[in-house]
């Protein structure tokens, strides 16, 4: 089990708070009464979440009355997916409070502190897991109305797990992981959501055929996610469509497609509506994190470390334009794996770079993924480029790094793209260090091959105190770079 699987399990638990049902102004004493009211109103909400997918009236639900509070409990043992899924004795609980206002107060609960499973893959194959964990708490508030802030907080320390399979047995332990999580309200029915985690002393043996066991840790990871005007309704809605599609496409066969080769009308409908659904559950996402403190320990041609690894990613829609970047960075990267000698020092002792894609219309994208349904994709390339001619495409390259030896290299660049012929772009690169990059590779005999080129790059380009600068424009087919035309030298069609 990894670490998307905890944070699943997390989910998992949290998600019994969605459906509480908003309590009286002044709530009551909890009670058994009480209790039929909560459970009824969770097998309401989940009715009309889930109806269709799982069947609600069977679900093992269990609410109680303890003291000032009611625990909420959901046996997850059993037989799932057919038999492919088998889980051993466990339930997902919490216990809250009533409070004035309808809110609730979560006062802890969480996953089971031990379980098994047993999951079988698409040859037959068997997995066996478990899974432990010395500690956990989860509280918050939380406001089923979505009319004021809700907020939680989830710890966990010591989880292990221990998955046993064909290859052998895979350990992982986490020694603690800290979940942070608010909801603000936004609009009716949605909220922007802000939320955190902290994670120290990752580490996992895996066994890895032809090498034997891999070990692969990491000291911390941390980051924060932020979900703009998420809709917290429309969940129900979006899970439901994509299971009807899912449940077509199962008993119409292996193509689900009738006699004509053709999707049914019953697909096509599904199909539109879950792209509608998809790009309209919020308005933008943003996440950063970073990973530190990585080792991979296989013996010499499986090992390494990295100081530290850093990914974010954005995306939206700003001004009805769908805009997306990736965040990359790396830095302090060791290995034996890397030959010794000179080429040594020129591994880049830090990188990072922010992909990003640009410029299509939103309303216009969502357009050509229906047309491409309802035309089951006939003449799709036409629209694309159609779709490109009016809604250019701009890629991009912001915040380029470049750490290699004496020589810092920083740069920007896009290209906009608005058909497969038609690119116009332009970049500037500014490097510091380079003359002593050339000095270098002068004075060491297997680098000298690379002399001349960066030579060549030193006379075209531009000198502004103590940095290299190379400006680049490409249009018309044509490369420049500062006042030299190096079209000649671009790869002829």
């Amino acid at each position: 089990m990894s670490i998307a699987s905890l944070l699943r399990s997390t989910a998992l638990g949290l998600a019994l708070l969605a459906p509480l049902p908003a309590m009286a102004q002044a709530p009551a004493a909890p009670s058994a009464d009480g209790a039929k009211v909560v459970a009824d109103g969770v097998r309401e909400w989940l009715a009309k979440q889930l109806g269709g997918i799982v069947d609600v009236s069977a679900l093992p639900l269990r609410v109680l009355a303890e003291g000032e509070a009611y625990r909420l409990e959901v046996p997850v043992g059993g037989s799932w997916f057919d038999g492919a899924v088998k889980v051993g004795d466990g339930a997902v609980a919490l216990t809250v409070k009533p409070l004035d206002g309808g809110r609730w107060q979560v006062l802890g609960g969480g996953i089971p502190a031990k379980l098994t499973m047993e999951m079988k893959d698409a040859s037959g194959e068997t997995s066996r897991i478990a899974i432990g964990l010395e500690s956990q708490q989860t509280t918050g508030m939380y406001d089923p109305s979505l009319k004021t802030a809700s907020n939680f907080v989830s710890s966990f320390t010591g989880y292990t797990t221990e998955t046993q399979t064909k290859a052998g047995v895979q350990v992982s332990r986490i020694a603690k992981l800290v979940v942070r999580s608010e909801w603000a309200p936004s609009s009716p029915g949605r909220v922007t959501v802000q939320g955190d985690s902290q994670l120290e002393g990752y580490s996992t043996i895996t066994p890895v055929p032809g090498v034997g066991e891999v070990k692969v840790t990491m000291g911390r990871l941390g980051g924060s996610t932020r979900i703009e005007n998420f809709d917290v309704d429309g969940l129900g809605t979006l899970l439901r469509t994509a299971f009807e599609l899912g449940s077509s496409a199962k008993a119409t066969g292996k193509a689900a497609t009738d006699a004509k080769g053709a999707s049914t009308p019953e697909q096509k409908a599904s199909a539109l509506k879950l792209v509608g659904l998809v790009f309209s559950m919020l308005d933008a996402m943003e996440t950063d994190y970073s990973y530190e403190d990585i080792k991979v320990e296989g013996g010499a041609l499986f090992s390494g470390s990295l100081r530290r690894f850093g990914m974010g990613l954005s995306a939206g829609a700003p001004d009805g334009k769908v805009d997306v970047k990736l965040r990359l960075s790396a830095e302090g990267l060791e290995s034996p794996m890397i030959p010794p000698g000179p080429w040594v020092e020129f591994i880049p002792h830090k990188v990072s770079l922010t992909p990003r894609v640009s410029g299509v219309a939103k309303d216009a994208l969502v357009g050509l993924l229906r047309t491409a349904i309802e035309t089951e994709g006939s003449d799709i390339e036409a629209q694309a480029m159609a779709l490109l001619a009016a809604n250019p495409v701009a890629l991009g390259i912001e915040d380029l790094l470049l750490d290699v030896g004496p020589m810092r290299l920083k740069g920007t660049g896009s290209v906009e793209v608005a058909g497969i012929d038609e690119l116009s772009g332009e970049a500037e690169l500014r490097a510091t260090g380079f003359d002593a990059l050339i000095r270098r590779a002068n004075a060491v005999p297997e680098l000298k091959v690379a002399a001349p080129v960066l030579i060549f790059l030193k006379g075209i380009g531009k000198q502004e105190g103590t940095e290299t600068v190379w400006s680049i424009t490409y249009s018309d087919n044509k490369v420049m770079v500062n006042d030299t035309d190096l079209s000649d030298l671009m790869p002829s069609k």
